[in-house]
Formats: C-alpha cells, structure tokens, sequence
C-alpha cells in the first residue's frame, strides 16, 4: 500500500485524504532521533515527559500544521522522518540536531 503523504509541487507541505491514517518514523543515520513533541492541528500526538521513534495520526479535513520537536543524542545526530505504510516506507524530511523544531502543513482533501 502506497504511504499517504503526497508533497505539494514547489513546496514542503503535504496533500492526502481525510481519514487516512499516517505512520511517521524517526529513523537513526548518525546516533539517535526521536520524536519529543508532535502536534497535529489541535492535538498533541506524543504523551508529555516521553519520547518516540513512531507516531500515527489521521488526516483531518482542512490545512492543519505538523509541529515536531526532536531530541538527539549526541547532539550532532542527524536522521530522516520517513512515512511507513506496510513494508514502503517515503522520505519527509531530514532532520539535524541544529534544527529539533520542524512543521509544515497538510491538507486532508
């Protein structure tokens, strides 16, 4: 099954459909990564005082913001957010130590 994620031309934001269930993985290049904070519209996605590696949301109606904050051990780590649906997995975004805050919107068509 294809991942849900489609990247607007010409942008860093996102297009799927309402009601899609997204799967979001930090993955690990050099050290450690992990989601902190994830915050999809209005709702938080990870419990506070906790880290992952993997989260999953669903698309809702309308252009709502995707915050996530990182953390890395070491500090310098650097990594990817990838999109997992069943065995396909899709790039998001690299992600670096010197930059643990990302966003960028989705619109659920």
């Amino acid at each position: 099954m294809p991942c849900q994620l489609r990247q607007k031309p010409g942008s860093s934001d996102f297009e799927a459909s309402v009601g899609q269930e997204v799967t979001l993985i930090a993955e690990d290049h050099i050290g450690s990564i992990m989601i902190a904070k994830a915050r999809y519209g209005s709702r938080e996605l990870v419990p506070g005082g906790t880290a992952v590696s993997k989260l999953t949301f669903t698309v809702e109606a309308g252009t709502k913001t995707l915050t996530l904050v990182f953390v890395f051990a070491p500090q310098g780590a650097m990594g990817e957010l990838m999109e997992q649906s069943g065995e396909e997995q899709t790039r998001i975004l690299d992600v670096a130590g010197d930059e643990p805050r990302q966003e960028f919107e989705i619109e659920g068509k």
